[in-house]
């Protein structure tokens, strides 16, 4: 496993580092084949990382969710074309299964703590959800407890895990998530590999600087966050403030991003 300190990896030196941080700002943030660009992975990283390890900064963790969501919006924007069937009041899929990382939960949770009436919602809702196990939740669907007249209440903050979900089919989305019959979602484009390459920069990210980088329930962490006194600065202190949720049960060691992770964690520690 890498880490910031593996003696089989030397960290390079400053003027190295350096050079390599300069060269970063081409791909920061901004749109890139995610296919066919391991060098802009690699800066975004990077830059993930170091704002994870900057002290400096107590809302580092939701910071840096809030620059994966954006840049897998930049991303999308650029390489995503038509036909997208989804649509402002299209709300089928805001009933799924949706797990998310620590710093996106945080990061929505400092802003739904501000509503009453949402904050209330996500409690009802994790109770809800702590009583259905995850291989239950496609027949017996919980509704998104910040969704208000079939739109996303919480639009700018909400996680990756709903960024992605872009469809070409209306049809296939109402036969799958409301009539509960078989069919194959049509996602847009390559937004699944998009997805999974912003997903692995944080998992990297977040395994870099010792911190956990599974995926969470969403409404059951929500909740835990916003009832937690200094959740943000507690996590990223090394409590196990979110033990009691359950983890996404997909998020297993023998996923094929995990073996990702390592590799590109190898490559970004020396230049840390």
């Amino acid at each position: 496993m890498a880490t910031l300190s593996d003696p089989a990896r030397p960290r390079l030196t400053a003027a190295q580092r350096r050079e390599i941080l300069k060269e970063d700002e081409a791909w920061v943030g901004k749109a890139f084949n995610v296919q066919a660009n391991p060098r802009a992975i690699q800066a975004n990283t990077r830059y993930l990382t170091m704002l994870l390890l900057d002290t400096a900064l107590p809302h580092r963790a939701s910071q840096a969710a809030s620059f994966a969501e954006q840049l897998l919006d930049t991303i999308m924007s650029e390489h995503t074309g038509p036909p997208i069937a989804c649509a402002k009041g299209c709300s089928h899929c805001c009933t799924t299964y949706v797990s998310a990382t620590i710093p996106e939960i945080l990061n929505l949770a400092n802003s739904v703590r501000r509503t009453i009436l949402r904050r209330e919602r996500v409690m009802a809702a994790a109770v809800q959800c702590g009583a259905t196990p995850q291989v239950q939740r496609e027949a017996r669907r919980v509704i998104c407890p910040i969704l208000e007249n079939h739109a996303c209440s919480e639009y700018a903050h909400r996680p990756v895990s709903c960024r992605y979900l872009l469809s070409k089919s209306l049809e296939v989305c109402v036969k799958m998530l409301q009539r509960n019959e078989p069919a194959e979602f049509q996602f847009a484009d390559n937004v699944v590999a998009m997805r999974s390459f912003v997903i692995i920069m944080m998992k990297t990210a977040l395994h870099l600087c010792g911190l956990p980088g599974q995926h969470y329930e969403l409404n059951q962490a929500l909740a835990v966050a916003m009832a937690t006194e200094d959740a943000e600065a507690r996590w990223l202190a090394g409590e196990p403030v979110f033990a009691a949720v359950p983890v996404d049960s997909n998020d297993q060691d023998t996923s094929p991003l995990k073996g990702m992770v390592h590799h590109l964690a190898g490559v970004i520690a020396p230049t840390i």
